[in-house]
């Protein structure tokens, strides 16, 4: 679809500027580049009424009280998948604990091309880390560190989740950790991910929407409730 359009939109723009598109190609290809670039936004937008949205609104609770929202969207396009998870949570310990997380990740014919996760504690930042798919390997950027992970390629991340139900599929990649991580089903759309860290966490599935996480951690724990 997107490919037609942008053929559409070429085709008209050459109907009325003819003589001068040609002297463009053959002089500047750059230049007709750039205006490929100017007609991509324009196709996009025909094609926005072809697009699925799913949106989650999800409450985080901890000991029976609410503390903090998180939200879900995922939005495709063809053969484009974009998925993005924003939360903040506020709540007391012996202290007052704040923390704002923003993860995206967007797929390709079911492969991850690129990904990011930013996590914020009490306002420092402690994780800024993106993948991006390169020659069928990723570059991570983590900082001003810079690595390659040959794990490639990933069809499914901790996003995933809340997309998908893991039925049938036996590991998750875990953008923070930079590794793989079993899926351990428990029960009837019920399943239990346990992190490196020694935390883990327990998601619960509803007509193939994800319902109910239930966080387990060494110093907290707190459910994660499907609301809309």
């Amino acid at each position: 679809m997107i490919p037609v359009l942008i053929i559409w939109l070429i085709k008209r723009y050459r109907g009325k500027n003819k003589t001068k598109n040609v002297a463009l190609v053959s002089k500047n290809p750059e230049k007709y580049l750039r205006l490929l670039l100017v007609l991509l936004p324009l196709a996009l937008l025909s094609i926005k009424g072809y697009s699925q949205n799913k949106a989650l609104t999800y409450q985080i609770v901890r000991n029976g009280n609410k503390v903090g929202t998180l939200q879900f969207s995922e939005t495709s396009v063809g053969d484009m998948d974009h998925l993005k998870i924003e939360s903040d949570v506020k709540t007391r310990f012996v202290f007052t604990f704040t923390a704002h997380s923003n993860e995206e990740a967007v797929y390709y014919n079911g492969v991850l091309l690129r990904s990011s996760i930013y996590r914020k504690l009490n306002g420092t930042e402690k994780v800024n880390k993106q993948h991006q798919a390169d020659n069928k390997q990723y570059i991570i950027h983590a900082g001003e560190r810079t690595e390659l992970t040959k794990t490639y390629p990933i069809t499914y991340n901790m996003l995933s989740l809340y997309s998908k139900e893991p039925d049938n599929i036996s590991e998750v990649y875990s953008d923070n950790f930079q590794r793989f991580i079993a899926i351990q089903k428990t029960d009837q759309h019920k399943y239990k991910i346990t992190l490196p860290d020694g935390s883990y966490n327990n998601y619960s599935y509803k007509n193939g929407v994800l319902n109910l996480v239930e966080v387990h951690h060494s110093l907290y724990s707190a459910n994660i409730v499907l609301i809309n």
